[in-house]
């Protein structure tokens, strides 16, 4: 109980690193403002700084990072069990023209909206979605989904 208390005060300076460092990265990578360093920095120490001034911000960052990490130690172990599958190149399906590459970002846009929706209330009725996902509906759906993807993978 007293660990996660501790934790739980320097969340929103891990929020504020996480932001910083993961805006100095976009910034650096594209080259959007050229190669300054000083307007980058100050630029990342904004929009970092809004994520200590908004509560709400910090939330959305607690609650993306915990399911965008999910997502990605779910997708380590899919990519490590397929890489041991026999053939010449296992792995040779992510590339940037390949639809399974197209799925993943799309999963991952996704879940940041379904987050911030989560996060910031929108107009979203989550005791109704959730009883669409509970329901048989969802599952008739899922099954018209593996059963289209199937018969179009056994026809191709």
């Amino acid at each position: 109980m007293a660990i996660s208390s501790v934790l739980g005060y320097f969340v929103p300076i891990f929020a504020f690193f996480l932001v910083f460092i993961v805006v100095w990265a976009m910034l650096a990578k594209t080259g959007i403002l050229g190669g300054s360093h000083a307007v980058m920095f100050f630029i990342s120490f904004i929009l970092a700084g809004f994520f200590i001034i908004q509560v709400s911000l910090v939330e959305f960052i607690e609650f993306s990072s915990a399911w965008f990490s999910v997502l990605i130690i779910g997708l380590f172990f899919i990519l490590v069990t397929l890489a041991f599958l026999p053939g010449k190149e296992p792995l040779g399906f992510l590339t940037a023209s390949n639809w399974f590459s197209w799925v993943v970002l799309g999963g991952i846009i996704a879940l940041f909206i379904i987050s911030s929706a989560y996060v910031f209330n929108w107009a979203i009725n989550w005791e109704l979605i959730g009883e669409w996902i509970r329901g048989d509906i969802a599952g008739m759906i899922l099954l018209l989904v593996i059963a289209a993807v199937v018969s179009w993978k056994i026809k191709g």
